[in-house]
């Protein structure tokens, strides 16, 4: 379909700069940052290898939404994400430390946000956990958001909120293992459909790294 939303890899320095701009006005916005001189907000895990920044765009328009995906593979030497300078302290995440997991951060949209696109960056974020075959899938949303994850995609809540890196909000720790939520998404029809549709655009992208 000529319209369909696609999901795009921040691989080049435009396309990075288009997802510091989104952050910017979209935290500025819920006045979860302070105004940058530059219109742009980025951290330190941007420029790692393991970390990923995606745009869910239309051809031809602004950017919908954009989202961080890290991934944490020891074996790979991809050792850190946000969630460890949040949570690393806490004895629910030591499990999840000692394996292998991604997380999504940094999770903005252009406007208000939209459930199928928070379905379609979901869907996505997973089809990335089964590219690099973790065994987590963690999630810090604003605590206001927690019940969504819980409640459409079967995340646990393991701690509660917390101060997340870089925003004045507080974040709730969410995780749910990869087995399960492949579980949950064969019971759910349009959560199956849109993790094999994800699978199949980042298996035929050549921007991911392969492990």
């Amino acid at each position: 379909m000529e319209n369909r939303m696609t999901f795009t890899l921040a691989g080049t320095p435009e396309l990075k700069d288009d997802v510091y701009r989104l952050r910017h006005d979209c935290y500025l916005r819920r006045a979860a940052i302070e105004p940058r001189p530059d219109g742009r907000f980025s951290d330190s895990y941007d420029s790692l290898a393991n970390h990923f920044s995606f745009l869910l765009r239309t051809p031809g328009e602004a950017a919908h939404a954009t989202v961080r995906i890290s991934v944490v593979r020891p074996d790979l030497d991809w050792r850190t994400a946000p969630v460890h300078k949040v949570f690393g302290d806490h004895p629910a995440f030591a499990a999840i430390a000692k394996a292998s997991f991604v997380e999504a951060s940094r999770l903005c949209f252009h406007r208000q946000a939209r459930r199928e696109i928070l379905f379609e960056l979901v869907a996505h974020m997973a089809a990335l956990a089964d590219f690099y075959e973790v065994d987590w899938l963690v999630a810090c949303p604003r605590e206001e958001h927690t019940p969504i994850y819980e409640r459409l995609f079967g995340f646990r809540k393991l701690a509660e909120p917390r101060q997340y890196f870089g925003v004045n909000f507080r974040t709730a720790l969410l995780a749910i293992e990869r087995h399960q939520l492949r579980q949950n998404a064969r019971q759910v029809k349009w959560m199956n459909d849109a993790w094999i549709h994800a699978s199949e655009r980042v298996r035929s992208g050549h921007s991911i790294a392969v492990p």
